[in-house]
Order: C-alpha cells, then sequence, then structure tokens
C-alpha cells in the first residue's frame, strides 16, 4: 500500500507560546489537507471545545493562533460537515443539528443501540466511551485513538502517513513535572499510523521502568528501541521515534558533532546567492576549525554573519575568532542548579566519571551528575581511566568565554 507523506512540525518550546490544546487542533489542521471530515475524532473534538470554551469560536482560535494562516480555513468546514452528516444520519432536525451537544447525545444512544444508521461510526469502539467522558485536557489527550482509526479507514487514494516532528522537546517539562510529557506521549502511542520525530536536547527516558506513576506507557517492554543498557562510544541519546507497531518501536540517535567537510557544506548551502555560498571561504574555515563540528555553534555564527551584514559591515575571518555565551544558555537551559554547579566543576578536569564529578562539585550525592552525564554535550571514552569529557567546545566557552555568562569562569588575578 502506497500513501502520502503528509509532514506536520510543532514547535514545544516556550517561547512559541504553544500547549496542548494547540499541539491536537495543530494536528487536526494539518490533515485538513486531506481533503474530508474525520467524524468521529471531529464531534468530539468539537465537544471538547464548546465545552472548554463556551462563547469563543473555533475558528477565531485558528486564526489567532496562526494555524488558519498556516493549513488554511477548511479545517472548520469540514468538523460542520461532519456534525451535518451525523445528524443528517440520526434524522434530526435541521436546527438540532446545529447544537453539538445534542448530536452527541444522540450519537452515543445509537452507538448503544446499535442502530444500522450510524453502522459507519460502530467499529469505533472507543468513540462512545469518549463522547460520554467529562470532556476536560485528559479526555483531549484520548481522542488520538479516534484519528488514528479515522486515518485507517481512509480510501486507499486518501490514505496518508503523518510525519509529525515534535521540536525543541525539553521545553515540555522537567523530570519532576511531566504532566504535559505524559499527554504528549498518549498521542505518540495512540498514534501507531503515524511517524514522530521527537528532537530535544535530553535523552527520552520513557524506557526507563522508575516512570511507572509519572507516565502511561513505560520501561523495555513498552519501548524496547529506547532501552539503554550500555554506553560505548558515545551512546545515541537524541531522539527519533518510530511508530509504535513497527517491531523496532521507537529508536534514540544521537545528532553528533559534523565532520570539518560537513561543517564547510553546510555553511556554503546555508546562505546561497544565485547558487554561489555567501559566507566566504576563509570565514568557513574558522567558524568551521572553532565550532568543533556543534550544529548549534555553525547556526549562531550564520546568524552573526547576517548581523554583521546589516549593520553595513564585511565579515572577515577575524570576526568570527570567539566564543558564544548564547550558546551556553541555550544548551544548559533546561539544567537544574546542581547540575550547571557540576557543569562548571568538571569544565575544569580533561575527563571525569561520576564520582570525581561528584567530589569536585563538593556535593553529597550523585543524582545531579548521574543526570548530567546523560546529556549530548558529555562524550564517552569507555576505554579510558575516566571515561567521561565535555565537549570542546562547551568546556572551552565556559572556561573562557569573553560574554560574561551565569556558567563561565572568572579569570585568574
Amino acid at each position: 500500500m502506497n500513501s502520502k507523506v503528509l509532514p506536520v512540525r510543532i514547535d514545544l518550546a516556550r517561547s512559541a507560546g504553544g500547549d496542548f490544546e494547540h499541539l491536537v487542533l495543530t494536528l487536526r489542521a494539518a490533515l485538513a489537507a486531506i481533503g474530508r471530515p474525520l467524524p468521529a475524532f471531529d464531534l468530539a473534538l468539537r465537544r471538547y471545545w464548546e465545552h472548554q470554551h463556551p462563547g469563543e469560536p473555533l475558528e477565531a482560535y485558528l486564526q489567532r493562533g496562526g494555524l488558519t494562516a498556516k493549513f488554511g480555513k477548511t479545517m472548520p468546514q469540514q468538523m460542520q460537515s461532519a456534525l451535518s452528516d451525523v445528524a443528517q444520519a440520526l434524522l434530526l432536525p435541521g436546527t438540532v443539528g446545529s447544537a453539538v451537544g445534542q448530536v452527541t447525545d444522540s450519537l452515543v444512544r445509537a452507538l448503544r443501540e446499535r442502530r444500522q444508521t450510524v453502522r459507519a461510526l460502530a467499529s469505533c469502539f472507543r468513540l462512545a466511551d469518549l463522547l460520554e467522558a467529562e470532556p476536560d485536557l485528559d479526555t483531549l489527550s484520548f481522542y488520538p485513538h479516534l484519528l488514528a482509526w479515522e486515518l485507517d479507514r481512509l480510501p486507499e487514494n486518501k490514505k496518508v502517513t503523518p510525519v509529525i516532528l515534535l521540536d525543541t522537546f525539553e521545553d515540555v517539562g522537567d523530570r519532576t513535572h511531566r504532566d504535559l510529557e505524559r499527554l504528549i506521549q498518549r498521542v505518540v502511542w495512540l498514534l501507531p499510523n503515524a511517524f514522530f520525530v521527537i528532537t530535544g536536547r535530553a535523552r527520552l527516558q520513557w524506557a526507563e521502568p522508575a516512570l511507572q506513576g509519572q507516565l502511561d506507557y513505560t520501561g523495555r517492554t513498552a519501548w524496547p528501541g529506547l532501552a539503554v543498557s550500555s554506553r560505548p562510544g558515545g551512546i545515541p541519546h537524541a531522539r527519533g521515534l518510530l511508530p509504535r507497531d513497527i517491531p523496532v518501536r521507537g529508536r534514540q540517535v544521537l545528532i553528533g558533532d559534523f565532520a570539518p567537510e560537513d561543517c564547510d557544506d553546510y555553511l556554503a548551502r546555508r546562505l546561497e546567492t544565485d547558487g554561489t555560498a555567501l559566507i566566504p571561504e576563509p570565514v568557513r574555515n574558522v567558524i568551521t576549525r572553532r565550532s568543533h563540528g556543534l550544529p548549534l555553534y555553525l547556526d549562531l555564527s550564520v546568524m552573526r554573519f547576517l548581523e554583521l551584514r546589516r549593520t553595513g559591515h564585511t565579515p572577515a575571518p577575524a570576526d568570527f575568532e570567539h566564543d558564544f555565551g548564547a550558546l551556553i544558555a541555550r544548551t544548559l537551559a533546561d539544567l537544574t542548579p546542581d547540575e550547571r554547579h557540576v557543569l562548571r566543576s568538571v569544565s575544569l578536569l580533561d575527563a571525569f566519571d561520576e564520582d570525581l564529578a561528584t567530589q569536585t562539585a563538593g556535593l553529597t550525592h550523585h543524582t545531579a551528575a548521574r543526570r548530567l552525564i546523560e546529556r549530548p554535550f558529555v562524550h564517552e571514552n569507555p576505554f579510558g581511566l575516566w571515561p567521561h569529557h565535555l565537549h570542546g567546545l562547551i568546556r572551552s566557552t565556559i572556561r573562557s568565554a569573553d560574554d560574561l555568562t551565569d556558567d563561565r569562569w572568572t579569570p585568574v588575578v
């Protein structure tokens, strides 16, 4: 069976101002490209919206949140069409058919009584339960089950595979407060016919049994592809998830450092004018050398190049002979105070292990060091006396950045 790929990017960064409702609505708005209503999901979503946002039209929210500009105006029309079609199937009067509460109540009764008029929705076994449940945020997180059912029953010429990028996952929460993470994980679990790519600065921990009770689906049985038993040669711990029904059931992949030739190729292609690289080769060479292959450094250098040009200055190699304080701020934004303290301490060391990191930081417990070691900027040489070391650029920036960042060491006087 062939199906079209439907890419959907959702920015989870705090600065983006999104929430779980926005995530669900983004998924539905993107699927408007299919060109047909998704009645089971649409009825549940419309009921949720009218209960949680009385007097606020969904269309106004989509417009205000930028979803109309991004995906068009067809989603509300499709949802209204779904409501009208179900009302017609239930032989409801036109005035009643415009009230989602009366339509869903009648639909639930028809489903429970197994009436032939609603046989098209009868195979969605959880529809009646979800329509009867209190339409709160927790219930909303189970609606992707309805979406998966809708995707599965699409005709062959309408089949799509949503490829859903959940970006900046580190901003979802911390390791203590996982309420939003629990809701998002349900979406991933309940949409096995979508392909999820989750990106963030920290390893996804869903395969750890210790999270049982904080998340719904945890442990190696649920996520065998995310389980980590060892860290030879630098553990793959950035985030890529495959659909749940694929045998791998998730993989984690570290987006590692670029080789020098890859850095140069990226910088040359990142800014072009008529097919010619805008960043000259001497400047690219300096950026590549100082980046240590870190992709974030390359992006910050590109931003600096554009800013220099905007102010009328012709960027030269000397303009890039420094570190970026912003690199530390953006890389370490989600560390706890203890983890940041350990990071400052181990930046003085060429290499370390968990015990040495804890002792150097003067802490009495290993938790902060253990969590820090899981971060992508801590590399591992399993054959070394001290197996862990900081990424070279992170270490040098903390030790000697020109910017007076909160995490750098002050000069020795």
